[in-house]
């Protein structure tokens, strides 16, 4: 069960860090986008069309990929107050009960995201004219990404959630 483990939480490192790099290049160029509008509109006085749209696309893109490394690095706001009350073999299992519900979302995430992005496959966005499945692919790609971090984390016999696992000494 341990190279279950490892091969899992190899491919979920490897994703993590492609998803990194792609997240942090999307945020420069919304940035950079945004910056582009504010500048044409207040300093030249002749406003763009194409940054809005392009602002969008891409802090879509960086929210969904941000996310799905939330559930991999375990950063995503909550209160802990009663898994830290509780003792310790049944905070593990709550745990793992969240990382499922979590997965549970993700598998709707990759299941309603793509026959989203399907139904807006012949739609085009009205100023750059991307197709819009680009900027609504971040949704299921997203889910995939989360099913896998998950998978990875519930694999994981050894620690849950920062604490020793079921049937580890704490």
């Amino acid at each position: 069960m341990q190279w279950l483990h490892h091969t899992l939480d190899s491919v979920s490192r490897w994703l993590a860090r492609v998803t990194a790099v792609i997240a942090c290049i999307t945020a420069l160029a919304l940035v950079s986008s945004m910056l582009v509008g504010i500048f044409f509109r207040y300093v030249v006085q002749a406003s763009l069309s194409w940054p809005e749209e392009v602002s969008l696309l891409l802090f879509t893109w960086t929210v969904f990929l941000a996310a799905s490394l939330g559930v991999r690095e375990d950063f995503h706001v909550r209160v802990t107050l009663l898994r830290d009350a509780l003792p310790h073999r049944i905070s593990a299992w709550l745990e793992r009960l969240l990382l499922l519900s979590v997965a549970g979302f993700g598998l709707a995430m990759l299941w309603y995201g793509w026959a989203f992005a399907e139904f807006t496959a012949g739609q085009v966005s009205a100023a750059v004219r991307y197709p819009l499945w680009i900027r609504n692919a971040a949704v299921p790609v997203s889910g995939a990404l989360i099913l896998v971090h998950c998978a990875a984390r519930l694999s994981d016999t050894t620690s849950c959630g920062g604490r020793p696992a079921i049937g580890a000494t704490p």
